[in-house]
């Protein structure tokens, strides 16, 4: 089962061959070849994103709502705002002309950019994405033991009422502080390989 799948999820599956003592499940491992080869480094471009803040932005002064969060405007609390106070986002957007994939790509990109100024996670373009919405990619790197998360796909669950930012960033949270070390990770998988 895929790690974030597991660890994310709000139905939670326990295998003990896939969880080390701080019951953090894994069950992939990528040299770096097949890594470089897979992922390349992406950036959200100054002028992107800055058209998806003010999207944001004027969403909150056209429909006179105001922040929960002052600072920053892309702070989770802040998007799921969006998406459930005043008339919607996706609505707003058609109002421009643009299409729910645009309204998604809005909050995946404020999402992301949130998560890269927050914990330090990089963002990525998959050439072989497992799932048609996983082709960008956030990758958080702790010596080696990698995070993976897919906004543009987590942006369309928050739009059709499955999840929320907020949800996923205390999650995170609490992932990473228990996210364990690399070293500690592969004694425990190998000593439990070694006594079955």
């Amino acid at each position: 089962m895929n790690f974030f799948k597991k660890l994310f999820s709000s139905k939670k599956e326990t295998h003990p061959s896939e969880k080390n003592e701080e019951g953090t499940p894994f069950n992939t491992i990528y040299s770096t070849e097949y890594f470089d080869k897979r992922y390349t480094e992406d950036h959200i471009e100054n002028g992107m994103l800055d058209g998806c803040l003010k999207m944001v932005e004027s969403y909150f002064i056209d429909n006179k709502i105001e922040r929960k969060i002052a600072h920053p405007m892309n702070h989770p609390t802040n998007l799921d705002q969006v998406d459930q106070d005043g008339l919607g986002f996706v609505l707003y957007c058609k109002a421009f002309q643009l299409g729910e994939k645009e309204a998604t790509l809005f909050l995946a990109y404020a999402f992301s950019d949130f998560l890269i100024t927050r914990y330090g996670f990089k963002l990525f373009k998959d050439a072989t994405p497992e799932y048609p919405l996983r082709g960008m990619t956030l990758k958080y790197d702790r010596n080696g033991l990698v995070l993976s998360l897919y906004p543009y796909e987590y942006a369309s669950k928050v739009l059709t009422g499955n999840q929320t930012f907020s949800e996923m960033n205390e999650r995170l949270d609490a992932q990473l502080a228990k996210m364990p070390n690399m070293d500690d990770l592969l004694s425990t998988n190998k000593n439990s390989k070694n006594n079955p």
